[in-house]
């Protein structure tokens, strides 16, 4: 379960922080650090006990997972507190749709 999370978790990384580059959050380093911070956070939410929920409930444990992942990346993006709070929540609902498109495919 480990391994499957892991080999998710750096293309996502990188997806998302080229998609905060391209939506103007900042230099290219810059979003990659917070795409690390923020996908680090949902990660370790992940393997404190949500993981197997999510991965084991098919198009309901997707939809559980994207309106997680917003909520904890949304809020560690909004205590970074680099943008206004809608910039921010956009970025993070933007982000995790691509992320999950990329996951569903």
């Amino acid at each position: 379960m480990l391994g499957f999370y892991v080999m998710q978790f750096v293309p996502i990384v990188l997806l998302e922080a080229f998609i905060l580059w391209r939506l103007k959050w900042g230099k290219l380093w810059l979003c990659a650090l917070d795409a690390l911070m923020m996908n680090f956070a949902s990660f370790m939410g992940l393997l404190l006990g949500l993981g197997p929920y999510i991965t084991s409930s098919g198009v309901w444990g997707l939809s559980l997972f994207s309106f997680y992942c917003v909520m904890v990346e949304g809020t560690v993006l909004t205590l970074l507190e680099r943008h206004n709070a809608r910039k921010t929540w956009l970025t993070a609902l933007t982000a995790n749709g691509c992320s999950l498109i990329m996951l569903a495919i």
